[in-house]
């Protein structure tokens, strides 16, 4: 008698299929580099039909996008979390850059695969997978400006230093295993922290409100 096939039975191997899929997916894009990789290298590293492909992904780059969103939207919200409870300026700072640094420790492959597709990822996801962190950490700035934690400054200019901080130090400790997170997020908080209470600085500001005084270039 044939094997009945409940339909808990079914979802459960459409399942198994889909993770299959997303498993070799990631790891061809790891090994091979996003432009590089077809859906039949993608197959090829599973025991499912060609075919079986297209029941669940339309292209490439959709699963490209599902295996970058679902791990940045979870560590977009520790971020969130740990940013929104901050009552300092330092505790702000060092908190994210520690969530950070302690997500690419942990999980080296994944931040490898930005890397690895770094032009990838910033020319198909950049509303997504670039675009959403980065408007969270705006608003989170903005928020702390208004709970008076930071000092009224350029959101826009902070969260790209601030973005740029984590990037290229979370490439350092990929490229370069070794590093700590914990001594990663010391360095970049002391960096930044530094700078960020200049602003807050009373003659910082004066001196910034100050008119230009002209160069004497020797001209009458």
């Amino acid at each position: 008698m044939n094997a009945v096939c409940t339909p808990g039975k079914r979802e459960q191997n459409k399942q198994a299929n889909r993770t299959a899929l997303l498993d070799a997916a990631r790891r061809c894009f790891l090994d091979l580099g996003y432009e590089a990789v077809t859906v039949r290298d993608i197959v090829r590293l599973t025991d499912l039909a060609s075919g079986t492909f297209y029941n669940y992904f339309p292209d490439k780059e959709s699963m490209f996008r599902e295996i970058l969103e679902l791990r940045v939207d979870v560590l977009n919200n520790d971020l969130r979390a740990v940013r929104q409870q901050a009552q300092s300026i330092e505790a702000f700072i060092r908190g994210a850059y520690l969530t950070f640094f302690n997500t690419i420790s942990g999980e080296p492959d994944f931040f490898h695969l930005i890397l690895r597709n770094e032009y990838a990822v910033r020319s198909l996801f950049r509303d997504t997978v670039i675009g959403e962190p980065m408007r969270a950490l705006r608003e989170d700035l903005r928020d702390a400006i208004r709970r008076g934690v930071f000092p009224d400054t350029d959101v826009a200019l902070l969260a790209a230093s601030f973005y740029g901080i984590a990037f290229e130090i979370g490439r350092v400790m990929v490229e370069t295993p070794g590093y700590a997170p914990e001594a990663a997020a010391e360095f970049a908080t002391t960096l930044l922290t530094g700078g960020v209470q200049a602003f807050g600085s009373e003659q910082k500001v004066l001196n910034l409100m100050l008119p230009v005084k002209p160069r004497n270039l020797g001209l009458p």
